[in-house]
């Protein structure tokens, strides 16, 4: 093959290389939505239920028309719109993940770590004083990183057979992220035949404000 020839291959390349990134580039770029979500525990009815709220945006002349939320536990995807609450079954780290579609029909993905646990806790260091009234007293926390608005904590007292003679609730406002508090619960009925206690967390509210959808 001759100098003069393989030259003009070489040419013959480039030229189309050129032309190639010519087309590519006149092709409309394509912006996906920017898919975003925070969450919130939400102590109303279980100590690892979340509330999940897309914040998603997508290109001006659009909306998002679909979310699709994914929890890393086993369970289906689910398909709620903006908003959507999750009950974890076991504490511990999860990948959540959230698709958004827009009314174009482009899609935008993201993927954020959460660590779900009981925010608010009872320290196991708890004690049931067999007094006049019987009563439990003892210390209960914060641990996460948003402040609780209202935490309730519930015991319940029972004779030597088990069986519920008596169960009573204390109120804590505004704990604080790491913030502990003292509480101390009396039985009021059946006194002298208490013989043990439970004492747990019966609802939490946090200042992050997980939206009430109860209504439909």
């Amino acid at each position: 093959m001759t100098p003069a020839i393989v030259a003009g291959r070489a040419a013959l390349a480039v030229l189309c290389v050129s032309l190639l990134g010519l087309l590519v580039g006149c092709q409309p770029s394509v912006v996906r939505p920017a898919a975003d979500f925070t969450w919130c525990p939400d102590g109303r009815e279980g100590a690892l239920d979340y509330v999940f709220v897309s914040t998603s945006t997508t290109v001006p002349g659009n909306e998002i028309v679909q979310a699709v939320w994914e929890f890393d536990d086993g369970t289906p995807p689910a398909e709620t719109g903006g908003v959507a609450f999750h009950r974890f079954l076991e504490a511990g780290s999860y990948s959540v993940v959230l698709t958004v579609t827009d009314r174009r029909g482009v899609a935008g993905t993201t993927t954020k770590a959460l660590i779900a646990e009981p925010v608010a806790f009872v320290d196991p260091t708890w004690r049931l004083t067999l007094g006049y009234p019987p009563a439990v007293s003892g210390v209960v926390g914060n641990r996460s990183g948003v402040r609780l608005d209202a935490v309730t904590v519930r015991a319940k007292f029972y004779d030597f057979d088990g069986v519920r003679l008596s169960d009573g609730t204390f109120d804590v406002s505004d704990l604080e992220p790491g913030e502990r508090a003292r509480f101390e619960i009396d039985a009021t009925e059946f006194q002298s035949r208490v013989f043990y206690a439970t004492v747990e967390i019966e609802s939490f509210q946090a200042a992050c404000n997980a939206p009430d959808l109860s209504g439909g």
